[in-house]
């Protein structure tokens, strides 16, 4: 039999067959157990042979009053732990934030204002006119003689007009 069948069998209390019998003398596990368990078996029996103390004088009094004003200081207790449970979860946010607040944002010491990283802006290649057109804003095509020959043809292969 195997040892947790053989346990539930003990603890109900019901009679053992033999193969009980048989695996109780061969394992000293549940050996072991069935001792133990007789031993508070034995004296769960005792206990329930015993009467009860009396209540000295004033029992039923004190216990009555006790219960009346329980449900107020539960409550008021309650009250109490989550009232402090919030003040202590508001201080942590504040601490957070000041922290937050405080510390510098990168490096060893925080530039001052906001970080320039926040700051930092794309910036877009442009060509000005004076780059495009040359120092004094005239086409370098502009530089020759402005009235081109008449047999002379422009850049686009065409005859000048």
């Amino acid at each position: 039999m195997r040892c947790d069948a053989v346990r539930q069998i003990v603890e109900e209390g019901m009679d053992r067959p033999p193969a009980v019998a048989a695996h109780l003398e061969s394992c000293s596990g549940c050996k072991e157990y069935l001792r133990e368990w007789e031993t508070v078996r034995a004296a769960l029996i005792s206990l329930r042979a015993e009467d009860p103390p009396e209540p000295s004088i004033g029992f039923t009094t004190r216990v009555m009053r006790r219960l009346e004003n329980a449900p107020a200081e539960l409550s008021q207790q309650f009250i109490d732990q989550i009232g402090r449970r919030v003040v202590y979860a508001t201080l942590m946010m504040a601490l957070m934030v000041l922290l937050v607040l405080l510390l510098p944002s990168s490096g060893p010491y925080r530039s001052s204002g906001i970080s320039e990283s926040v700051l930092v802006q794309p910036q877009v290649a442009t060509l000005s006119n004076e780059q495009i057109l040359g120092v004094d804003g005239m086409d370098n095509g502009d530089l020759t003689d402005s009235s081109p020959s008449p047999g002379v043809s422009d850049s686009s292969g065409g005859p000048s007009q």
